[in-house]
């Protein structure tokens, strides 16, 4: 039984087998197994993972057809063996020392259900590249989920059974994570972030969030789900001015919008040249 489970849904994924594939095979902790779900691809993507499945005894691969990605995950997840769950997207990267640092970190927090990180951020939409660095105690981070979502999904860890307490990940259209999150916040568990860039997360427009919603959808829709996390949370009411903001914030500049994110939103972001 390995410690660790990592779980990773793809579809039409055939551009980007460079990425989550090699940088978890070639993680300094090695006790885990490699789950990924094939979510119905079209194109060489099913060929391309039979082939790599193969050359590592550590990957367990599934093709159920086309679930969607949440209902993805949680088929993932009720094959996942391990007793810490490692999120990873498909087209992102992990660093070789991630799986290690964050089982470091749960073994340390018993009470702790979710960890994250400082994550490399590449926008190709906006032409932006920065390290992320989100707070790391408990009850600031619950703080910021009023304003933001301060994990980046494909960098978190989750303990087995607070994700299991939790009914596994929320099966909605958007904002899959944030409103998992919560879920587990609610239930008394611990938030954490590790003070080390963990891996890159790419943003781009051909990404699945990009590609099925538009973006005054996307802030509206994060704007009830940061209402949830106000209520679910026990956040202070007042803090309702956040999510408001999410209505006019389409309508800024781009400069103004990294602006209000950074300096009025309190996202810590440090920019690469």
């Amino acid at each position: 039984m390995p410690t660790v489970s990592v779980i990773t849904t793809v579809y039409n994924g055939e551009d980007y087998f460079d990425r989550a594939i090699p940088g978890i095979l070639s993680q300094t902790y090695s006790d885990f197994e490699f789950i990924i779900v094939n979510d119905g691809s079209s194109d060489s993507t099913g060929e391309k993972l039979n082939s790599v499945q193969k050359k590592d005894s550590r990957i367990r691969l599934f093709n159920p057809g086309r679930l969607g990605f949440a209902r993805a995950l949680n088929y993932a997840l009720k094959r996942a063996k391990g007793k810490y769950i490692i999120r990873q997207d498909f087209d992102d990267v992990s660093y070789p020392s991630r799986i290690e640092m964050q089982v470091r970190y749960f073994d340390s927090n018993p009470q702790v259900g979710l960890v994250g990180g400082y994550c490399l951020v590449e926008d190709e939409n906006r032409n932006e590249k920065y390290i992320r660095k989100p707070p790391l105690e408990h009850d600031v981070l619950c703080r910021a989920m009023s304003k933001y979502i301060p994990f980046a999904h494909t960098l978190v860890a989750l303990r087995r059974e607070a994700i299991d307490e939790a009914g596994g990940f929320v099966e909605a259209d958007n904002i899959v994570d944030l409103r998992t999150w919560i879920k587990v916040g609610a239930l008394g568990w611990k938030f954490g972030n590790i003070p080390e860039v963990l891996g890159i997360h790419y943003i781009y427009q051909q990404s699945f969030w990009h590609r099925n919603f538009t973006y005054k959808y996307r802030q509206r829709d994060l704007a009830g789900v940061q209402v949830e996390a106000i209520n679910k949370l026990g956040l202070p009411k007042w803090r309702m001015i956040y999510p408001a903001g999410r209505y006019l914030y389409p309508l800024l500049p781009h400069g103004l919008k990294r602006m209000v994110r950074r300096f009025l939103a309190g996202s810590n972001e440090e920019d690469i040249l």
